[in-house]
């Protein structure tokens, strides 16, 4: 063969090895991605996003604890807040309660604004995530139907040039080297066409892949916000609870405020009332001091003058007696002058003189008394009570005390209040025998009560005995006292019945004892 030949069938396999190439080149370049992270659908971004869900996850899972937490310490709040509301003497607990269930309504509040906002993030993450995936798989079905059409061309080649086969290039090739070209292009021809059916295989089965975790995510992020839209409802629900219950709350400060303004005006009341009744108190133990000196004045008065009347009497009866000795001394001088008279003219004789004296019996009345003796039971000795001092139970009976001696609503009591749930109108009995010395009637205000009425000075209707020794009994809050003063009265005898009249929260016998004007307290006696 010439030079010329040969040129030409060199030339000629070397443009078809450079088309061949081109050809692979150009089907590479289309099917064989070249950023690592657009081959792995974003793999680094969907850990990040994956991640930071997690993330997003637990803690919504701590605050649904945290939520929890604080639902049960607003029941136990609640329950606190009842067991004190109207009740004055746990004022200050029961504000320092509803402190406490504001300050936990705030802390729900945030902590649910927190939640809402971390599973608000978590669904805008998502749907970036789906965003980001559906742009992956839209790049991944250009790079298919590319794919596919320069597949298309490839088969459409083929199917234009023939289909030769090994045979063909053999008998055709001019030369050894020509038959070497010729079977290399045919191998990297078809090497190409294998390469490009595993690489469409390969995204086929990646597209579905893709697809079907897309639809798991979208599956996932319905369920997500089916869930927020719960936590929503939830917190909507939650929130109105507590919006109600902090205005709730808010009204019982008010109130609790106001009830504090006019407790520490009751309270200044109280002690201006009581005050005023121990100055009372104190004037009438002087005028009773007064009058039992007066007494005591007119009593060793009337002694002096009985005495002096006994010794006038006494001089009297000296002088009477005096008289009658000297009369009977004449009279009997008179009788011997006569006798001896006698004598002179007759005969004496023996005179026969019979004296007769006369004795007085003075027979005194020695009467025994049929008074009966005291008797010293009383209606307590019914219910097994026994005196512990001169002074008996006053309201027989009822024995429980719901307050005793001490401090309380910001002043001293200064007695014991005597209380059961059926005391009204039980009898209020004198603790030991005396004289009524006081007695307050005419209040009206016969029913419980946070304030003073004022009447009887806190005391409503009440009564004071004086027992002597400086002993004084008070019986306060009655229904109405029954004795008059002056009047004697003896230990177990009816004074009255119990009320709620006065500064009284309900039915109750209030009970002091004192001495010389000093409140002691009752249960030393009784």
């Amino acid at each position: 063969m010439n030079t010329k030949g040969l040129l030409k069938r060199g030339m000629a396999a070397a443009t078809a090895v450079l088309a061949a190439f081109t050809i692979l080149s150009g089907a590479n370049n289309a099917f064989v991605p070249t950023d690592k992270a657009a081959a792995t659908g974003l793999t680094e971004k969907e850990k990040e996003l994956n991640d930071q869900a997690e993330e997003n996850a637990s803690a919504i899972d701590e605050k649904k604890a945290e939520l929890e937490e604080l639902e049960q310490k607003q029941a136990e709040l609640d329950e606190q807040i009842e067991s004190t509301e109207g009740d004055l003497t746990a004022e200050e607990e029961n504000q320092a309660a509803i402190t406490e269930q504001i300050e936990t309504v705030e802390t729900t509040l945030a902590t649910l604004e927190e939640s809402i906002v971390a599973l608000t993030n978590q669904i805008d993450e998502l749907e970036q995530n789906i965003a980001d995936k559906e742009a992956a798989i839209e790049v991944k079905k250009t790079e298919i139907n590319e794919g596919i059409s320069e597949f298309k061309q490839r088969i459409r080649a083929m199917y234009i040039a023939g289909n030769e086969s090994y045979s063909d290039i053999l008998v055709g090739a001019t030369d050894f080297y020509d038959m070497l070209m010729k079977l290399e292009l045919v191998q990297r021809v078809a090497d190409h066409d294998n390469e490009m059916i595993d690489d469409l295989v390969k995204k086929k089965d990646q597209l579905e892949a893709d697809e079907a975790a897309l639809q798991a995510e979208k599956e996932e992020l319905e369920a997500n916000k089916a869930d927020l839209l719960e936590q929503q409802n939830k917190h909507e629900a939650q929130r109105d609870k507590l919006d109600k219950l902090y205005s709730k709350s808010q009204a019982m400060i008010n109130q609790l405020e106001a009830d504090k303004e006019a407790f520490i005006a009751a309270q200044e009341q109280r002690q201006a009332e009581q005050e005023a009744f121990e100055e009372d108190l104190q004037k009438l133990f002087e005028e009773q001091e007064e009058i039992k000196e007066a007494q005591e004045a007119e009593r060793k008065r009337k002694e002096e003058e009985e005495r002096k009347r006994k010794e006038e009497e006494e001089r009297k009866r000296k002088e009477e007696e005096e008289r009658k000795k000297k009369e009977e001394a004449e009279r009997q001088a008179a009788l011997l002058r006569e006798q001896q008279k006698q004598q002179q003219v007759t005969p004496p004789t023996t005179p026969s003189t019979g004296n007769s004296g006369s004795s007085n019996s003075g027979s005194g009345s020695s009467g025994s008394s049929n008074s009966t003796p005291k008797d010293t039971s009383t209606d307590n000795s019914d219910y097994g009570y026994t005196d512990k001092s001169k002074f008996t139970w006053p309201c027989p009976g009822f024995y429980h005390i719901s307050y005793g001696v001490g401090w309380r609503w910001g002043s001293y009591h200064q007695g014991i209040d005597i209380y059961s749930p059926n005391i009204r109108g039980a009898n209020i009995c004198a603790a030991a025998d005396g004289t009524v010395i006081r007695v307050v009637n005419g209040c009206p205000h016969d029913y419980g009560k946070t304030w003073s009425c004022g009447c009887g000075g806190g005391y409503g209707n009440y009564c004071i005995i004086d027992h002597g020794g400086g002993y004084w009994t008070l019986y306060g809050h009655s229904e109405g006292i029954t004795v008059t003063v002056g009047q004697q009265v003896k230990q177990g005898d009816v004074l009255g019945t119990v009320g709620s009249t006065g500064h009284s929260t309900g039915p109750h016998l209030h009970f002091e004892v004192r001495i010389n004007g000093v409140a002691q307290n009752p249960q030393n006696y009784v």
